[in-house]
């Protein structure tokens, strides 16, 4: 019983457990099917599955995690433990049960869409009291809640115009709101890790970085003019490199707990630029290299990085990076690289490099698992 409730205290203890549980199985499971070595019965397709699941559930159960841990701080208020928080992971489970149960598709499409809306309430009531917070996080939540519905509704209804317009929305609001975290986040971290160091962000260039962002998540692109779209990539380019600029990331390299936040906003950026490129060279989005630039790079070490900062601060260990959570760290950038340029420029290596980058991922994510699961169930 004590494990219970250290386990449900607090939300990046279940959260981030799941976070990368998913981050381990799916990718491993997608690839043994994709290649041949193990037939899935899914009530969708395994492409949607693998995709609803990396962008949907792995970052679902992330924002979780961090929202349900940060949100009291900022208000002084108690965080949702157990029944709560337990029905929470039973809302995030039923999603995930929601592939493999054969039910009619308007059970499947409310069993698929369950979760968001429960955390945003989850959230609302928490941060009702303080507009800060909650002019910001609410509303991209209830995009994120349009963008799933799209998304799924085009897919088990076979509607390809509203799958596409909500993956776009949704990959466009967790790239917002990654940036967004990562310029609160990444100075305070440097200032505290780095006495007398100097990082001033004026407030327009962190508009002028997140404005081109939220653009490109609800901008149709299928309908927009090619060198209207180039132009707005280009200014999100510009500026976002200009800001990381300021955040002095060569002082990090040698303290990898906020190096790999560094490492995470560029993968963001290396993907932006191959979304531009593959306006004019369609080839580049040949298995969807900048989306895996996005999520295998920018989403997962951001995540990771925040996950093992957050799980160590609220665990009463000291904040640095040890050996083991190294090795996660360098797992998860190579599998992501190998992801990304292999079907570019070595595209004669592009299955068995597969392999090599599923595995180096998953095993990220599983020496995050060995390092934390003990600390998280119990108190």
């Amino acid at each position: 019983m004590a494990q219970v409730s250290a386990l449900l205290s607090v939300g990046f203890r279940p959260f981030f457990m799941l976070a990368a549980l998913i981050a381990t199985l799916n990718p491993t499971i997608w690839i043994a099917s994709y290649l041949g070595h193990t037939p899935l019965d899914l009530v969708t397709s395994s492409t949607f599955w693998h995709g609803h699941e990396m962008i949907f559930g792995f970052s679902g159960a992330l924002l979780a995690g961090f929202l349900l841990t940060a949100a009291p701080g900022w208000t002084k208020s108690t965080p949702y433990q157990g029944r709560w928080l337990a029905l929470l992971i039973a809302l995030w489970s039923m999603e995930r049960l929601s592939f493999v149960i054969p039910i009619n598709r308007e059970l499947t499409l409310i069993l698929m869409n369950l979760f968001f809306p429960a955390l945003a309430i989850m959230l609302y009531l928490t941060l009702q009291k303080f507009p800060k917070h909650k002019y910001v996080f609410i509303p991209i939540f209830l995009g994120i809640i349009a963008a799933k519905l799209f998304y799924t509704f085009g897919h088990i209804y076979q509607n390809s115009n509203y799958q596409l317009y909500g993956q776009q929305m949704a990959v466009g609001l967790i790239r917002f709101i990654l940036l967004l975290m990562a310029g609160r986040q990444i100075p305070l971290f440097m200032r505290k890790k780095f006495n007398g160091i100097k990082i001033s962000i004026p407030t327009w260039l962190n508009s002028l970085t997140l404005a081109p962002i939220i653009i490109l998540a609800f901008l149709p692109s299928e309908i927009t003019p090619k060198a209207a779209l180039a132009g707005i990539y280009l200014c999100a380019i510009m500026m976002g490199v200009v800001r990381q600029a300021k955040w002095l990331p060569h002082r990090s390299i040698k303290t990898p707990i906020i190096a790999i936040l560094h490492t995470g906003a560029a993968f963001i950026y290396l993907g932006l630029i191959l979304e531009l490129l593959a306006l004019y060279y369609p080839q580049i989005s040949l298995s969807k290299v900048p989306m895996h630039a996005l999520m295998a790079g920018g989403l997962a070490t951001l995540a990771i990085g925040i996950m093992t900062r957050i799980s160590l601060g609220h665990t009463g260990s000291v904040v640095k990076a040890d050996r083991l959570i190294i090795l996660a760290y360098l797992a998860i950038i190579l599998g992501a690289l190998l992801r990304i340029t292999t079907p570019i420029f070595l595209l004669e290596l592009y299955i068995p490099s597969l392999y090599l980058s599923t595995l180096l991922w998953a095993l990220g994510f599983l020496f995050f698992l060995l390092k934390f699961t003990r600390k998280f169930v119990t108190l």
